[in-house]
């Protein structure tokens, strides 16, 4: 890489640190290109983006998009991109990718692991990221909220409704009663 490659490469990375809820750091040594691109695809479903780096290019973009950094935490992520190492961020959903990443790495546990992560201004070790995928993702909670904001409503309608049925049930138990099957019918 020539030195404006350098400077493009660490301007974009910039950018994506800038933009992205998370950014996960991750070992790939010895997996195959068509794991690698698999992952890719899977993370782009996901609505996150994969990239291999150059380590001090992603210690520099790190290191100048961390001005929220709580004392100590930079350093901690800056220990974690060393080696091979694929960039994961995400800019709208910072539980999607580690659900992605988790599910990678139990299947390729012998060549991939995943090293830790940067979320809203600290560092998040390779533990508290497999803790972070197994947390409902943004959809997930949308539902979930959606549901319990329709719950009262639907109780609501529910029993506003029970007095009419409970009306047109008792006419119909008396008209069977009195045999209604038959005079219903003449």
């Amino acid at each position: 890489m020539d030195r404006a490659e350098k400077q493009a490469e660490l301007d974009l990375l910039i950018g994506k640190f800038t933009k992205a809820q998370v950014a996960v750091c991750a070992d790939y040594r010895g997996l195959t290109v068509a794991k690698i691109t698999q992952l890719r695809s899977e993370l782009r479903k996901a609505g996150s983006e994969g990239r291999v780096v150059r380590n001090t290019l992603a210690r520099l973009a790190s290191t100048k998009c961390a001005t929220n950094a709580k004392p100590g935490e930079l350093e901690k992520f800056l220990g974690s991109i060393v080696g091979p190492t694929l960039v994961v961020t995400c800019d709208n959903d910072p539980i999607a990718p580690t659900k992605v990443l988790a599910k990678f790495a139990k299947e390729n546990a012998d060549k991939f692991r995943v090293k830790g992560c940067w979320l809203d201004g600290a560092y998040v070790d390779a533990a508290g990221v497999d803790s972070l995928s197994k947390m409902p993702g943004r959809e997930e909670t949308f539902a979930m909220l959606l549901a319990l904001i329709n719950e009262p409503a639907t109780r609501l309608v529910r029993l506003m409704s029970e007095p009419s049925a409970q009306v047109v049930r008792s006419i119909e138990a008396y008209r069977k009663k009195l045999g209604g099957e038959d005079s219903a019918a003449a």
